[in-house]
């Protein structure tokens, strides 16, 4: 199809008449765009920007020049799928230049229901020669990003909504907005704001992230909202029965850690929270070898050794936690107790 592109247009056809030439590919051709009045390189001729589904390979856009009086690829994306959409051609990072935004949809095989947008940002670069990438990587999105001049400094910049709550598949998932700004060099992700929290587990995962960089005064903060917070839901219908016990585990660490002064009364509301340590759920007895060790030795390393034991003996501990679906993080039976 490229070559018969290229044929065609190097004999004198016309980029407006391409689509009629090419009817012969049918269905194929229906959802083709051709985009012919924008001269990509600056060198006085424009380009020719060509959206299509290929028989093999699916979505594909080319560009191609008149270079010497025939035309050639400058420029091609195989997307597969359906012909990818040219969502803007426009001067997005105010460089005096053309830049093409295109997206890609597709589904994994097999799913339906598991589709993603792929989105890509090219313009021509007069020092390589060549058409290159203005993203550090592809926007993989559930919804295409929109432009926005967020900050009124004439760039445009890319938001990317986020609104699936996730599913069974995915696990629980933070709505917002990520907004993509140009740096100089590259658009990259440079503002994340995230709607509030809904479900408990969402904050015990972010507090979980920052114990492990040792950011502890903020994951006090979020296992306390999330043992407090009545309003924070439930995804897993059994969490009521140990996600707090967890937040108690996960506390007395963090307290023992800092040397907070409440580090006796929180464990002494753990013990009247679960009065019945041998039907309790596997945390309790993770808070017992930790306080129980820490108490002998005053050593957090040791203390961790006794429910590193624990954990060996009952992979629950870590299993229950791994629960949450693909986008979920994964914690590891170390990482329960770190020190």
């Amino acid at each position: 199809m490229i070559a018969a592109m290229v044929t065609y247009l190097s004999e004198g056809g016309s980029p407006l008449t391409l689509s009629e030439a090419l009817g012969a590919w049918g269905e194929r051709w229906e959802n083709a765009r051709v985009v012919a009045d924008v001269d990509f390189t600056g060198e006085g001729s424009n380009e020719v920007l060509v959206s299509f589904e290929a028989p093999d390979d699916g979505g594909s856009l080319v560009i191609f020049s008149c270079i010497a009086g025939r035309y050639a690829t400058l420029y091609q994306a195989i997307t597969g799928g359906d012909a990818p959409e040219i969502a803007q051609v426009t001067d997005l990072n105010y460089d005096g230049r053309a830049d093409i935004l295109f997206n890609s949809y597709s589904c994994e095989a097999g799913n339906a229901n598991d589709c993603a947008y792929r989105t890509q940002l090219i313009s021509w670069n007069v020092s390589d020669g060549r058409f290159v990438s203005l993203l550090n990587g592809a926007i993989t999105s559930d919804n295409a990003p929109s432009l926005n001049d967020v900050d009124n400094d004439q760039v445009q910049e890319l938001v990317v909504r986020l609104t699936d709550d996730g599913d069974a598949t995915t696990g629980p998932l933070r709505t917002g907005v990520n907004i993509y700004d140009w740096n100089g060099s590259y658009y990259t992700l440079s503002i994340v704001q995230l709607d509030p929290p809904r479900f408990a587990i969402q904050v015990v995962q972010e507090a979980d992230r920052n114990f492990a960089r040792q950011q502890m005064d903020t994951a006090i903060a979020q296992y306390q909202l999330a043992l407090s917070d009545s309003g924070l839901r439930y995804w897993l219908n059994d969490e009521p029965v140990y996600l707090k016990s967890y937040l108690y585990y996960r506390l007395l660490l963090a307290y023992a850690y800092t040397d907070n002064d409440n580090l006796l009364s929180l464990f002494q509301e753990a013990l009247a929270t679960y009065p019945d340590a041998a039907n309790a759920p596997i945390y309790v007895s993770m808070i017992n070898a930790f306080w129980n060790g820490y108490q002998v030795t005053n050593n957090l390393h040791s203390a961790c050794l006794e429910v590193q034991a624990i954990i060996s003996a009952r992979p629950e501990a870590v299993g229950l936690l791994n629960r949450y679906g693909n986008r979920s993080p994964v914690i590891t039976a170390q990482e329960l107790c770190p020190f």
